[in-house]
């Protein structure tokens, strides 16, 4: 035990004194306080002047423009909505030039061009114009028909309202918060899954390890590395969610009414220690693997082609979860990536705050999490101690079976 806490704490504070290590932590931490500290200094004068852009016009022009242009004008945020003759070549070139932001065409009374120069993305002029022009079209036929101004503005106000009664998850509350929880847990995978390859194949091709092998238990080795790369890890998560949710606190007036927000950081407290659990079993699991194939690694270059299938899991694992979010997380597949050790921590997790599942579903998953994490532990240090001997070119499976229970049956002789 003695032997574990040493090696436990100085692969903390490796990673915990590393300056990429600090300097990354107080970047993101100073991005999310200029983003949740957004609101409050844009709601002043000075921000909201300096981000306001030109006066915008829209020009109006065939039959009837004149009164198209009047009832546009208190539908569309335009600063400017004037009229204009409806020669289309003059129109085009007016636009090119930047007399007009963009141009309305009446061809007939449902038919319309709609002229800019660039397409935007996130232009939705016309869509609300077609709306705003069927409802202006539906209330003078209603009119012709006889009725008064009243009965129109009835007939077009009708309106039918949803209650809506969730006996479940409500996936529109969960999604961005599961969304986001499920990412951290693939790039913490990732990041220092990758950190622990890297130790442990510069020990080996530096001779270090065949010393730290003599002295110390491969399982105190490897477990103190991978604990230790993770306890880092959990700190840094730590102290950037923990500033994000202060720093929310602190504006929270401030992004009063954004639903959004508000559903990533009112996380109910069972889901938070679901995602606790989850994130260190499923971060040790992908961990002890990438550390036992990493000893096999005779140089630094043949990390990736070594660690490559374990990778491919984890990206299976994130691609079956985020996929299923915007579809059936209850569905099959999910069902079934449930109870798979390698996809569980995402897909068990997803499914517990987006999905429908059954409490004994949940334990049934975190026992075979919990078991095959340690089983893989302990078969990721019978690697490490064979692998860390071997140089050369990597064995291939059956040749590291072999070497494996040589070296137990060699060990219960002694």
């Amino acid at each position: 035990m003695k032997q574990f806490r040493h090696i436990f704490a100085f692969e903390y504070r490796s990673y915990a004194k590393n300056k990429a290590f600090v300097a990354t932590t107080v970047i993101l931490i100073l991005i999310m306080a200029v983003v949740l500290c957004f609101p409050r200094f844009s709601s002043g004068d000075f921000l909201s002047g300096l981000m306001a852009g030109e006066a915008r016009t829209l020009a109006v022009a065939g039959e009837d423009a004149d009164s198209v242009a009047a009832f546009l004008q208190t539908v569309l945020p335009y600063d400017r909505v004037t009229t204009a003759s409806a020669d289309e070549a003059a129109l085009h070139a007016s636009v090119l030039s930047g007399e007009y932001d963009a141009v309305i065409l009446l061809e007939s009374p449902t038919q319309y061009q709609y002229i800019t120069e660039t397409a935007s993305l996130t232009d939705t002029t016309s869509m609300t114009v077609s709306e705003a022009l069927s409802a202006r079209l539906q209330s003078i036929q209603l009119a012709s028909y006889g009725l008064t101004d009243a009965q129109v503005a009835s007939a077009m106000n009708a309106a039918v309202t949803a209650v809506p009664v969730t006996l479940g998850n409500d996936q529109s509350q969960t999604f961005f918060y599961t969304y986001i929880l499920i990412f951290l847990l693939y790039m913490a995978v990732m990041i220092y899954g990758q950190f622990v390859a890297q130790s442990v194949a510069v020990e080996k091709s530096s001779r270090a390890m065949e010393l730290l092998i003599t002295s110390a238990k491969p399982v105190n080795l490897m477990f103190g590395k991978v604990l230790g790369a993770g306890a880092a890890g959990f700190t840094q998560l730590i102290l950037l969610l923990g500033s994000a949710f202060l720093l929310y606190r602190v504006n929270a007036d401030y992004w009063a009414g954004n639903a959004t927000v508000a559903s990533i950081f009112d996380m109910p407290l069972p889901i938070l220690l679901y995602t606790i659990l989850f994130f260190v079993l499923g971060f040790l699991l992908y961990a002890f693997l990438y550390g036992a194939l990493a000893s096999l690694a005779s140089r630094l270059e043949d990390i990736n082609t070594l660690v490559m299938p374990v990778t491919f899991l984890m990206i299976i694992a994130f691609m079956v979860s985020i996929f299923s979010m915007l579809g059936d997380v209850d569905s099959l597949l999910m069902r079934v990536a449930s109870f798979v050790p390698f996809t569980s921590p995402m897909a068990m997790f997803t499914r517990i705050c987006m999905g429908s599942v059954a409490p004994w579903e949940i334990v049934l998953s975190i026992v075979i999490l919990v078991g095959c994490t340690v089983g893989i532990g302990y078969a990721a240090a019978a690697i490490y101690r064979v692998g860390v001997l071997m140089y050369g070119k990597p064995p291939k499976f059956g040749e590291l079976i072999r070497a494996v229970k040589n070296d137990r049956a060699a060990r219960r002789k002694r």
